[in-house]
């Protein structure tokens, strides 16, 4: 690979990490979690447990945990990496 090449990847998927935590935070969440008093009186399950925290420091309302930033930035990652290499070889 060129050292252009490289570059395109990079920044492709830095690009594609900060797209990720656009959709993530203002659109999925506001999708995801319409009211986050509901929290208040109601259990959360599993699955929500894994992406979200309920901290006292965010008024017991849905704050995304560790896990939820790393898979986030890790499939924003992958995205960014494959389109950048399908321009690169011309199949997109």
């Amino acid at each position: 690979m060129t050292p252009k090449q490289i570059a395109i990847v990079c920044l492709s998927t830095m690009a594609g990490m900060v797209l990720a935590f656009v959709f993530n935070y203002f659109i999925l969440d506001k999708i995801l979690i319409p009211d986050p008093c509901y929290y208040h009186n109601h259990e959360t399950n599993k699955i929500f447990d894994f992406f979200y925290n309920l901290p006292s420091s965010e008024g017991f309302h849905p704050f995304p945990s560790i896990f939820n930033f790393i898979f986030t930035m890790i499939i924003g990652a992958i995205c960014g990496f494959i389109l950048s290499v399908k321009k690169i070889k011309g199949t997109f």
